[in-house]
């Protein structure tokens, strides 16, 4: 005949066992969720041409379409950028899921980086993202990597989320920036966002907090440098690699420079 069980152990079944239960089946189910396998098909690889040698590649953020920015964006630098293809990816299928959007966003980005490492007489890359689409950015890049070496690539993160599926918070911190050749960042401080808000290691970041309030930007601080950056472009005022491969040293790694002030 079993042992008769005592108050405290049916108090503990019912505080710590079942409780922790429900966490880790949660928790489970949640990160089967973020890295289920998806199919690609719904956004179409963009049309690289032949001839390219210097290319742009825009990517928005989170539940986001490219009318909403980067369009503009591409419409401000083909006006002062010539011999170069600019693309404003409309990733939006895979943008709409806060969770999911990182891992997609990186897949995605690892195929498109593949369609590129195609492009013969490819030379340059540079690669713009808000948001959650610096994951785009960051698989491109990777993946270019993998069959490329001999394509100079310039990554600039606007707001970036750095948290990767749900689970890994600084996963952003410690690889924007670190695949490119040269890497600009923006950011705002007043920004919640987790990764938005601080400098990132592999760039040269910029803080651009302080021109929102000279501006008197009235949108979100998550979306001011997305504006902030297109007005630099309009007054042809970025850093580019391409035009100018000083931009290295000029620009140097894991700096924080504040603007505006």
């Amino acid at each position: 005949m079993g042992r008769k069980r005592g108050p405290l152990f049916w108090l503990t079944i019912v505080l710590v066992v079942l409780p922790g239960g429900c966490f880790a089946l949660a928790s489970l189910t949640l990160m089967t969720y973020i890295y289920w396998p998806v199919s690609l098909d719904a956004v179409a690889m963009p049309d690289v041409e032949p001839s390219a040698e210097h290319i742009v590649i825009i990517s928005h953020g989170l539940r986001d379409t490219a009318e909403t920015w980067s369009d503009a964006l591409k419409e401000t630098l083909s006006k002062h950028t010539r011999e170069v293809q600019i693309i404003s990816l409309d990733w939006n299928p895979y943008a709409q899921n806060t969770f999911r959007c990182s891992v997609d966003g990186k897949r995605l980005g690892e195929s498109l980086g593949s369609h590129l490492a195609a492009s013969s007489n490819l030379q340059s890359l540079h690669l713009i993202a808000h948001s959650c689409g610096a994951f785009v950015s960051l698989g491109i890049c990777e993946s270019l990597r993998e069959h490329r070496s001999d394509v100079a690539v310039q990554s600039t993160y606007l707001d970036p989320v750095t948290v990767y599926g749900g689970l890994f918070w600084d996963f952003g911190l410690e690889r924007f920036g670190t695949c490119a050749d040269f890497s600009d960042a923006y950011i705002d401080t007043g920004d919640d966002v987790p990764g938005s808000n601080q400098l990132l290691p592999a760039t040269h970041t910029f803080d651009v907090t302080a021109a929102r309030s000279l501006a008197s930007f009235e949108g979100p601080p998550h979306v001011w440098p997305t504006v902030y950056y297109r007005q630099l472009a309009q007054a042809g005022m970025t850093p580019d690699l391409r035009s100018d491969p000083t931009v290295i040293t000029t620009y140097p790694r894991n700096v924080l420079e504040v603007l505006g002030r």
